[in-house]
């Protein structure tokens, strides 16, 4: 912790004069794993596409910090990204793969290994639960080898199963491969399993950041803090 790798710096984006984020400042730290809350239509994706640069036109700055004489590197899944779905796992990664200019077969085999999909062979990914496509997505996200892994609402429409095979996953990446992790779920419980920190954004504006070890003193639930700094709005 106390790294500064990721810093956004007064973003404000607006579609057709409505505001979507305002002056929103974000830093993220080396080791963290900050859970994004918000309700739908907060602009928590918007964020994200804004940090992954997909958004290029907004106002503020986004800026990756340098380590080891190179720029720290950013993975996102957003939106759910499509796959082949008459492909195999290997055939997706090795297709992604190609298309980031990435040759290394054994690179691809180790990160199926990594998200639990290396038994699957010739099984084509649209035979795949959900669990599985999202952890084949996420797998996809960590060819490039990414120092900080952005997930939007990875834990949608996944089963009980698939959910705590997915914590699984980013608490061992996290910990053993010492990732830093932004994630937006509207699984307050389940983000409590795995965050270290949460930052709340309420009407276009990032309301507070909280540390999990402060809600464990103070003995409040990460639910009651999001509808206290939300003064009643309406729970994720």
């Amino acid at each position: 912790m106390g790294n500064l790798l990721l810093s956004a710096e007064r973003i404000h984006k607006a579609y057709n004069g409505k505001v979507v984020l305002q002056d929103v400042t974000l830093q993220l730290q080396k080791g963290e794993i900050y859970g994004l809350l918000g309700r739908n239509g907060s602009g928590k994706t918007t964020l994200f596409r804004i940090l992954t640069g997909l958004i290029p036109r907004f106002n503020g700055t986004v800026s990756l910090a340098e380590a080891g004489g190179r720029k720290i590197k950013a993975s996102a899944v957003i939106n759910f990204p499509s796959l082949f779905l008459n492909m195999s796992a290997y055939e997706n990664m090795k297709a992604q793969a190609l298309l980031l200019g990435i040759r290394d077969d054994i690179l691809i085999k180790q990160t199926l290994k990594t998200v639990g999909l290396a038994d699957c062979k010739g099984k084509p990914a649209k035979t795949f639960s959900q669990g599985m496509m999202q952890r084949l997505r996420l797998g996809i996200a960590l060819l490039e080898n990414p120092d900080i892994l952005i997930l939007d609402e990875p834990l949608n429409g996944l089963d009980p199963d698939g959910i705590a095979e997915l914590r699984e996953l980013l608490l061992h990446l996290n910990q053993d491969r010492d990732m830093t992790i932004l994630i937006s779920s509207h699984i307050l419980s389940e983000l409590q399993h795995v965050a270290t920190c949460f930052g709340i954004l309420h009407n276009g504006i990032l309301a507070k950041k909280i540390l999990m070890k402060d809600l464990l003193q103070d003995g409040i639930s990460l639910e009651a803090m999001y509808m206290q700094s939300t003064r009643g709005g309406v729970s994720p």
